[in-house]
């Protein structure tokens, strides 16, 4: 990369070798993949997304709500796939319940990384 700069929904890169928009248009959409080295420094109260997997994830309350077991991005947002291991009470042999939180600040109230935990804001009666 030579050159890369924002613009609204993304960024706009120039590549070393890629001298005309049809040799661009070929990396539309593509994935961009950088050494987690190079990235900035985390601000405190700031994650990577990836970083979430594998997170156990709790209410306000401290009640267990499940696994972070993955993300995907909604189009608005990035969205946190938690899914109970327990089961449900009478159904341990049945795969557990699953919960799609928004990764926005209105239900995530915490994410530490490090100690693998994200607290949340969620009632599932709401």
């Amino acid at each position: 990369m030579t050159a890369c700069r924002p613009v609204e929904g993304g960024y706009l890169m120039r590549l070393a070798g890629v001298a005309t928009r049809e040799a661009a248009a070929g990396f539309t959409l593509g994935e961009v993949r950088v050494l987690r080295t190079l990235l900035p420094p985390l601000e405190a109260g700031e994650y990577y997304v990836e970083d979430v997997p594998g997170c156990a994830v709790e209410d306000e309350n401290g009640r267990a709500l499940g696994v972070a077991v993955g993300t995907f991005w909604n189009g608005a947002h990035d969205v946190l796939t938690v899914v109970d291991q327990e089961g449900q009470e009478g159904q341990e042999d049945k795969e557990g319940k699953e919960r799609l939180i928004p990764l926005v600040p209105e239900f995530v109230l915490t994410v530490d990384a490090r100690g693998r935990r994200i607290r949340v804001r969620w009632d599932d009666e709401a």
